[in-house]
This record gives C-alpha cells, sequence and structure tokens, in this order.
C-alpha cells in the first residue's frame, strides 16, 4: 500500500476515535474472556463489544526495522600525571535509545469475534474496535539500569502514556562503563532485564445496585493502616488494604438492598469514593525525598509482580501512583447512599519486555554498534512532545492551544530557541510525532549538551492563560498534562428534616481560583428535591485543595440562617442547620 494511503487511513482512524471517545459506555461488570482478549459490551448497542489491547512492542521503521539503538562509545580518558602503567582504561559508555507501543494483533481481534459469536450464538456480533482508555502511564523496571550499582529491581522511569493504540513513547538512557556491558549481556539472555509496564485507565457503567455506606470517621482516623503519626504517602497497594482493614473492624459498613448487587463493581464504586474523600494523588517525584521512604521500591517491586500482559484489576487506584493522605477533620458517623447504575474506574495493564532482540539483531550495526565518537559537530537532539489523554479532551472545552518554548544554551555562547504550538488539529496531523530538534555549536561535553530548558503557555478558552517556570530536562520527551484537574463536589443531607424545620428552599454557593480570576457557582435546593442530582463540576488548578462554600437557610418567613466554610473532600452536608 502507497505511504500516502497508510498515513491517511491513519488520521482517518485517529479522527473516528476522538469522535467516539465520549460515546463509549462499557458495561463495566460484564466483561469476558474471549481468546487472548478482554472484551466489554457497550450499553445500550446489542451485540456491540470493545476489546482492551493486548500487547505491547518496539515500535518498527519504515524498514520494519525495531526501532532500537544500544551504542556504546569511547572516550579518551587523561591518565593521572603520577601513574606509572601505560595501558588505562578508556571513557565511555553506552547510549539506549528505544521507542515503545502498545496494540493488538488482528488475528486476537478475529479469534476474539468468533468466540463471542460461538459462545452467544450471534453472528451479529461485532467489536468496535478497542477500549479508548481515558488516561495511561508507563513504569520502566531494571537493576541493570540503575546507577546506584545495586542489583535490585528498580522504578527508573515513568510517565504519562498515550491512550490511543499504536502512539509511541520514546525512552533514552545514558549508561557508564560498566553497566553498558552488564546491559550488553543481558541482552544475550532469554529475558534482558529491561520491563516496562503499561497501566491504562478505562472506565464504565456498573450494575443497578442500591447501597449504603455508613462511616465512622473516629474509627478511620485510628486505623492501623491511616493513624496520624506515621507517613503520609502510600501506594495503591497500602490504600486498597487500607479499605479492606476499614470493613473488617467495622469502621464502614456497606449494606445493600434490593437483589444482589456485583459486590466487585459496588466495592470499586465505594472505595473509589472513599478514595476521593481522604486522598490526592501525587507524582511519586514529587513526594519530598525525606518523606519517600520505600515508596518508589515497593512501586517496582508492585509492577514487577505484575502477571502476564493483559492482566485486569479490579479497582481504579493504578499501581503507578502514589497518594498523599488528606487531614482528616471529620468526625462522627456519616451515611453515603449509592443508587443505580454508576460509572467506575478500571485499570488494564499491558507488559512488555525487550525479549530476543538481541538473537535477531545482535550483528546488525543498525541497532547494535561499538564506536569511537564520532565528531559531535554532526549530531542534533531531538525532542518529543508528548501529549497525555486528559489533555486532549480539555482542547476546545477550555484549552485553546499550547506553546512550548525551547531554550538551548550553547558552548561557544549561541542559544538555540525552538517553539511548538498544540492544538486539537495538531495533535491529530502530527501522528505522535510532534518534536524540536537543535544541533551542536561547540558542545564537546556530550551529556551536558543533552540538557535544555523549557516552559508552557497555555491559553484558555474564554480568556485567561498561565505562564510556567522554565524548567531544566535532558529527557527525550516533553509530557504536557493539564495543569487542572476535574472535581465533583456533592451534597449530602437530609430534605424532610430541613422541611421539618422549616427551610423553604437552600441556597449554596461555592467560589474556588482558576489561575487570575476567581469562579462562583451557585444551586438552590428545595424540599422534595434529588439530590443525586445536584452537585457541582468545577476545575480546579493543580495546587489548589480548597474551595470556599457559603450555605443559606431560607425560611418560609423569609428569614435566612447562613454559614461559610471550606470544603476539601467534595462533599457538602446541608442539613447541618445552625441554631438560632
Amino acid at each position: 500500500m502507497p505511504m500516502f494511503c497508510k498515513k491517511g487511513l491513519l488520521v482517518l482512524l485517529l479522527l473516528i476515535i476522538t469522535a467516539s471517545l465520549h460515546a463509549q459506555m462499557l458495561l463495566i461488570d460484564q466483561g469476558i474472556r474471549a481468546g487472548n482478549l478482554w472484551c466489554f459490551p457497550l450499553y445500550g448497542e446489542e451485540g456491540a463489544y470493545r476489546y482492551l489491547p493486548s500487547r505491547a512492542r518496539l515500535a518498527l521503521n519504515e524498514d520494519l526495522l525495531p526501532e532500537f539503538s544500544f551504542m556504546r562509545y569511547v572516550l579518551e580518558k587523561p591518565s593521572p600525571e603520577t601513574a606509572a602503567a601505560t595501558v588505562t582504561p578508556a571513557g565511555g559508555g553506552a547510549l539506549l535509545h528505544f521507542l515503545v507501543l502498545y496494540d493488538t494483533p488482528e488475528e486476537d481481534i478475529l479469534r476474539a469475534r468468533n468466540v463471542l459469536r460461538e459462545k452467544y450464538r450471534n453472528e451479529e456480533i461485532v467489536l468496535k474496535g478497542p477500549v479508548i482508555f481515558d488516561k495511561g502511564r508507563y513504569a520502566l523496571i531494571s537493576s541493570v539500569l540503575n546507577e546506584e550499582g545495586k542489583e535490585e529491581q528498580k522504578l527508573m522511569m515513568s510517565g504519562e502514556a498515550p491512550i490511543l493504540e499504536n502512539s509511541k513513547i520514546a525512552l533514552s538512557f545514558n549508561l557508564n562503563p560498566m553497566r553498558s556491558k552488564l546491559l550488553l549481556e543481558s541482552f544475550r539472555m532469554a529475558t534482558p532485564d529491561i520491563s516496562l509496564v503499561f497501566e491504562m485507565g478505562f472506565s464504565g457503567v456498573t450494575e443497578n445496585f442500591e447501597a449504603v455506606l455508613d462511616v465512622d470517621w473516629d474509627k478511620v482516623r485510628s486505623s492501623k493502616s491511616f493513624s496520624a503519626g506515621g507517613s503520609i504517602y502510600f501506594i495503591s497497594a497500602d490504600v486498597e488494604a487500607g479499605f479492606d482493614e476499614l470493613r473488617q473492624t467495622q469502621a464502614i459498613r456497606l449494606t445493600t438492598t434490593g437483589r444482589d448487587a456485583s459486590l466487585e463493581g459496588l466495592l470499586n464504586t465505594v472505595y473509589n469514593r472513599l478514595l476521593e474523600l481522604m486522598f490526592q494523588p501525587v507524582e511519586t517525584s514529587a513526594v519530598p525525598v525525606n518523606e519517600r521512604g520505600g515508596l518508589e521500591d515497593a512501586m517496582a517491586a508492585l509492577l514487577g509482580s505484575r502477571g502476564a500482559s493483559g492482566s485486569r484489576k479490579t479497582t481504579g487506584f493504578g499501581l503507578g501512583v502514589s497518594y498523599r493522605m488528606k487531614e482528616l477533620h471529620l468526625s462522627g458517623n456519616a451515611q453515603l447512599t449509592f443508587h443505580g447504575r454508576s460509572t467506575v474506574a478500571h485499570n488494564h495493564y499491558i507488559t512488555f519486555n525487550i525479549g530476543d532482540l538481541y538473537k535477531k539483531f545482535g550483528h546488525d550495526e543498525r541497532l547494535f554498534r561499538d564506536v569511537p565518537l564520532w565528531d559531535p559537530a554532526f549530531q542534533q537532539m531531538r525532542i518529543f512532545v508528548g501529549i497525555d489523554g486528559s489533555l486532549e479532551r480539555e482542547f476546545d472545552r477550555m484549552i485553546n492551544n499550547v506553546t512550548v518554548t525551547l531554550k538551548k544554551d550553547h558552548d561557544d555562547g549561541s542559544q538555540t530557541t525552538k517553539q511548538v504550538i498544540v492544538n486539537r488539529k495538531v495533535y491529530l496531523d502530527s501522528l505522535g510525532n510532534l518534536s524540536m530538534t537543535y544541533l551542536n555549536h561547540k558542545d564537546t561535553n556530550l551529556l551536558k549538551w543533552m540538557n535544555y530548558d523549557y516552559r508552557t503557555y497555555w491559553q484558555f478558552t474564554g480568556g485567561g492563560s498561565l505562564i510556567t517556570p522554565w524548567q531544566r530536562d535532558s529527557a527525550s520527551m516533553i509530557n504536557l498534562y493539564t495543569p487542572f484537574r476535574r472535581q465533583k463536589i456533592e451534597l449530602e443531607g437530609d430534605l424532610d428534616v430541613m422541611k421539618d424545620k422549616g427551610v423553604r428552599a437552600i441556597s449554596v454557593q461555592i467560589a474556588y481560583p482558576f489561575f487570575d480570576e476567581t469562579k462562583k457557582e451557585r444551586l438552590v435546593i428545595r424540599p422534595g428535591d434529588d439530590l443525586q442530582t445536584k452537585s457541582f463540576e468545577i476545575t480546579l488548578p493543580n495546587d489548589v485543595e480548597e474551595v470556599d462554600y457559603t450555605i443559606t437557610w431560607i425560611k418560609a418567613d423569609q428569614s435566612r440562617q447562613e454559614v461559610s466554610g471550606k470544603d476539601r473532600y467534595g462533599l457538602i452536608f446541608i442539613d447541618e442547620f445552625p441554631e438560632p
């Protein structure tokens, strides 16, 4: 097929996937293993399914060669003047670079479709394509790449992963001579010591259920897992284990009514609500070094323990995420209700290993090469710009465009400045290949030459902007992610009690900062209203945790009572009527 046809088809595919992102409604509790794929039926579309991508692999170039290079280089290393030896070690090391993507073999898709048709005896069943992920992360684990010299699994790198199939991520490493030799020997083994895990988040709707969650906040605060005095930072497995402990100690009690509910789906919904109330997700790199403890080691061990590619987890916590416990000021008992279908988050894991690459290409100098260092004047540094799934969804809704500016100061005194403007059209047209390059201008120290500075300029729909400070980096990719997050603030309370107290209406106003302005929103609740339909959906800057609120109770005689406060848990109780 001509190359222009392939590119045209890929652009068309991206447009179709983007258009269907918001229409995807998976029946999350009805997932089924069909051949090698997990498949989920679509809500409201009989016989229609989507599948989870099943494998991760090295990307291939136009010649169908893996996009991989391992180049060991040699540098002259001055000998100490007092050294008597005539043969001394040279300097050098190695540069490792490879591109990874995830996809699904066509034969797996056909087999899964046939399995579903045979199982349900329905020849009309179709697979409408892959699940469109809400978010994605990757984590690279290795002991050979560990510069500390410890022969143990380490979380070497993590970041945002693309939400679309066949989108590439680029990984690069500089290795000293010893590590380069160890890695070469590792490549010669059946399972080299470089593994990568894609952690892809997706969502869907649960079965219908009715349940009540009673929370004893005093017991929660004094629980063994979350008691004060310990660390406020946790990995996902510890958070989930802590919630299990709360159930066992009756700090939280779940009661279902009506027909039997799917316990897995219901627990997922309950745990995610507790997660929103008690924790804030944070990047491990943002945790103060003196408070990390064993976070990174524990996360590496957890990621390294994942089983075969494509395994599924029932909760939406995520393996590659750390959590910071919020300050819990709640006390006494609270009751949260869960009614009808609910949207819940799941995670899908796809594992990757370099595999027997050396066996196939070890003598191909296009992939493996030992060279004396060439003239640096003929080298250029290419920096990719990556876009995470949450940012892609914000284009046209809240973001007009993002300008990425790169600045490189060279050894000869000159400066290179490059810019990339990113919007929805540019994102679709680029096919994941947004990048900037700079040349070598008498930069003799190659490791220093790879350092550059960048900043981002965000322009929001309807006005408003944000310029981030200059950041120093040397990675092959600049990952763009939204500088804000969505937060839902729900209202809880007994409206019958308010009616008995003569309250005719309740006005709830919230105020919160959005970069260079303050936004305000208001809801009015009357007796007989359904509180499940009354909530705020707001957008907060990443560094803002609290919103101001004012509750005004209006009685039948037009008298008013008003209370103001701050909320950081996404839950405002409106039945705590102040006494005159």
